[in-house]
């Protein structure tokens, strides 16, 4: 096995290692985990009165429960309705809230173009938002953000450095305003008191053509002068599970929150040792996401300054919650932006706080390539309604932008060719003195300007694009589900044909490592490089096996049209020999073949 064959494994593996372990690893570090578990030890104790090592048990039910049910807080005397609510001495109210007069249970559903969200006015809390234009698992069923509907999300909870207050229980009264041409909700407003007139007012507005709801949140009574007091809102049950790769959707699930201009994010198996972390700074948003959908919560600029992130990897399910700090005055008012939905780029990006970081497309510098492909795929699919084609046209574009450098290429490949007889004889004579037959060598290849390197440059500008593209398809709403054609139903996803003995079976990168020998075989080479002709496509089906169907189909579109180029640029030159030898015969100048 000669210098340049090594240098082709040598790439291909180096290729395969990066991304297996940039892609595949997990991104927590050491360090981190466990400066933050430390923290939480801390912190935890300071807030919840509970020791380091109940905090490190904790998991997201749990937190839920403390809560609710701090230790050491005494029962309070409060309505039945609201029963398991505890109040706290100090600044909270003593009694807890009690139902409004006229107050009942119920539940009261709104309706938008994209989704129908349903409250319940026991705690205010919404029990099911159902997306419209997605269906979860296979059962043709809405995909419903909420995961557990008897607890709901988005409740109170009211901290202080004593105990906790959680209002979920609490029965609010119900007021709502409709839009005047539809008769829709698109205000929604929940009200709860205690006996000294201590009064929680939460307000829900919705607009049709949009998955962002305005959260108004006033407490009036409850003084932070005494002590500090906090008002924990946010998403804690975590999403529900909606799609039938549950290995992809389990890897995505994750708190991400930006704190000034840092990201923290929290994936489900970073709780197995922490089951809560606290991130300080200047909070500009907090969110809950799997790999398709998100629950953002975005409070207004420079008023928050505490993040809670916690989960449950048992569970798969993870929360996160917003410290809202209470006014001394008594009176606090704030209005939160919240994003229930699927994680659009463009739709997050134009909410203009930067919640389009949550989308995974990679790394920083291969970001504006993801997008930029993003980008042409949907504009593309508004043309071509199949995006398997538009991958395919992709692929032909990237083809046509290569094609002087794989032409170069094929081109050094076969003087490289040319030149062996005299480099057989180079290593024939210099066989005891490899530094001169390398200089002897390279001076040949410099001689016929050929490029020893030439072969493998095609393949390594195509990585940034190959990258970007495995990034939009793991990553994107748009492909999500995507049809191609026969058995490929989801171009996001290997396309399995059966299981075997817990095997799955896929078709197509079987397709592509065969087109790829195809190539192999049509490409002038070394007969002592014969085994790569055999070990290359193998190679590459075990690379191919698993990733995205969308991701093979590029690739093997990719090999078929270089076979066609290939068998264009034989036939070019055979016709210029059969040229050359008419013209040798007869002692006429050869006429050049058209190109």
């Amino acid at each position: 096995m000669d210098r340049r064959t090594l240098l082709a494994l040598a790439l291909t593996a180096m290729a395969v290692m990066i991304f297996q372990v940039l892609y595949f690893a997990p991104a927590e570090k050491a360090a981190y985990a466990k400066k933050q578990k430390a923290l939480l030890a801390q912190r935890a104790a300071d807030s919840l009165g509970m020791g380091a090592s109940e905090v490190s048990d904790t998991t997201a039910i749990g937190i839920s429960s403390s809560i609710g049910a701090g230790a050491g807080i005494p029962n309070g005397n409060i309505a039945a309705e609201a029963q398991g609510q505890v109040p706290v001495s100090g600044a909270l109210p003593a009694g807890g809230f009690v139902n409004v007069a006229g107050a009942t249970l119920q539940d009261i559903t709104v309706e938008t173009d994209l989704y129908e969200a349903t409250f319940s006015s026991r705690g205010g809390t919404l029990t099911a938002m159902k997306l419209k234009r997605f269906v979860a698992g296979k059962d043709g069923e809405p995909v419903n953000l909420v995961r557990d509907p008897e607890k709901g999300e988005i409740g109170l909870v009211l901290k202080s450095q004593k105990g906790q207050l959680d209002l979920s229980s609490t029965v609010f009264s119900v007021s709502d305003s409709l839009d005047a041409k539809t008769g829709r909700i698109r205000r929604l407003t929940f009200l709860a008191v205690d006996d000294a007139g201590a009064s929680v007012r939460k307000t829900f507005i919705f607009k049709d053509g949009s998955y962002v709801v305005g959260l108004e949140i006033e407490l009036r009574g409850i003084s932070s002068q005494q002590e500090k007091l906090e008002c924990l809102v946010g998403w804690r049950g975590g999403l529900s599970l909606t799609e039938t790769n549950m290995k992809e959707e389990l890897r995505s699930l994750a708190t991400v929150s930006l704190l000034g201009t840092e990201m923290f994010r929290d994936d489900i198996g970073s709780f197995k040792k922490v089951a809560l972390k606290e991130h300080s700074g200047s909070v500009r948003w907090t969110a809950v996401r799997s790999r398709y959908f998100i629950a953002a919560f975005i409070p207004p600029e420079g008023t928050v300054s505490t993040v809670l992130s916690f989960g449950d990897p048992q569970k798969d399910l993870s929360g996160a919650l917003l410290a809202i700090p209470l006014s001394a005055s008594g009176v606090t008012q704030t209005a939160l932006t919240l994003y229930l939905g699927p994680l659009d780029l463009w739709k997050v990006k134009a909410l203009g706080v930067g919640l389009d970081r949550t989308v995974n497309l990679g790394w920083n510098w291969i970001r504006p390539v993801s997008q930029s492909i993003l980008w042409f795929l949907v504009e593309s699919h508004k043309l071509l309604p199949n995006y398997g084609l538009v991958i395919i046209l992709l692929s032909a574009l990237t083809k046509i932008l290569f094609y002087p450098l794989t032409r170069s290429s094929t081109k050094s490949m076969r003087e490289m060719q040319k030149l062996q007889p005299e480099i057989q004889k180079l290593r024939e004579k210099l066989k005891k003195d490899p530094q001169k037959l390398n200089k002897e060598v390279m001076g040949l290849y410099k001689k016929h300007k050929v490029n020893p390197l030439g072969g493998c440059l095609p393949l390594l500008l195509q990585m940034p694009v190959f990258i970007a593209l495995y990034n939009v398809l793991m990553s994107s709403i748009e492909m999500r589900r995507a049809n191609f054609v026969w058995w490929i139903t989801d171009l996001s996803s290997a396309d399995t044909v059966a299981v075997v003995s817990g095997v799955a079976i896929h078709v197509l990168p079987l397709i592509m490592g065969a087109s790829m020998f195809w190539q192999q075989k049509m490409t002038p080479t070394d007969p002592r490089q014969a085994a790569m002709t055999y070990f290359m496509p193998v190679l590459m089906i075990v690379f191919f096996y698993s990733l995205p169907s969308g991701l093979v189909l590029y690739w093997t579109a990719n090999n078929f049209m270089t076979i066609a180029q290939q068998y264009m640029m034989q036939r070019g030159e055979k016709n210029k020999q059969a040229l050359e030898l008419v013209a040798d015969e007869h002692g006429a100048p050869a006429v050049q073949p058209a190109s």
